[in-house]
């Protein structure tokens, strides 16, 4: 039988569940999707692998269950980040340094992880944490007065996603990022000839 760790058995599974979800997303941060199995989870989570199958079904359903908590850190990042900030165009500055940094440091969701295969309801989960990912930056283009900001915010966000991913490939992360933000504030009017809108 194995040991509780906790004052009781619900407590305890509650805790191991959590435990493995964190390894999962931490090996799916630093492996990626290739070298994400079960077996690596239960090692970094310090369980039997087949201990695993009690907690998640399948790898799938693992594997959807770290995506969206590699999300749910970088949503909890963005907002603290753009949160710290004051004006709308601070705002969109800080979600552009913020973004990139956090894939230059592993824990932003690549492109490489988009196309993993996962039960439909962890899908309808990362589309919702995509959506929270970029309100912060819709929302200040939009105090901005930046017409369309929902399209704008999209265009923004593949910026970020190439610049993040110049930056993992060995860019300079403050040079690329204070390119990026030049690129978008001009682009989207809020940086003119007189300064900062």
């Amino acid at each position: 039988m194995p040991r509780i760790e906790a004052p009781t058995v619900a407590e305890h599974n509650v805790m191991r569940r959590h435990q493995v979800i964190e390894a999962a997303a931490d090996v799916l941060r630093e492996e990626g999707p290739a070298g994400f199995t079960p077996a690596a989870v239960a090692k970094r989570a310090g369980l039997a692998r087949s201990s695993m199958y009690q907690y998640y079904p399948s790898t799938d359903a693992l594997l959807g269950a770290a995506l969206t908590t590699l999300l749910q850190r970088s949503r909890d990042r963005m907002l603290a980040a753009v949160g710290a900030a004051q004006t709308p165009t601070e705002r969109v500055t800080a979600y552009i340094h913020a973004a990139i940094a956090d894939a230059r440091d592993g824990h932003g969701v690549t492109p490489e992880l988009s196309g993993i295969t996962m039960p439909e309801v962890c899908r309808d989960g990362v589309r919702a944490l995509h959506a929270e990912l970029l309100e912060p930056l819709r929302a200040a283009l939009l105090d901005a007065g930046v017409a369309d900001a929902e399209t704008v915010a999209v265009l923004v966000q593949g910026l970020v996603n190439a610049a993040a991913a110049a930056v993992r490939h060995g860019a300079d992360l403050n040079r690329l990022a204070s390119a990026t933000v030049d690129l978008v504030l001009r682009g989207a009017g809020l940086l003119t000839p007189a300064g900062v809108r």
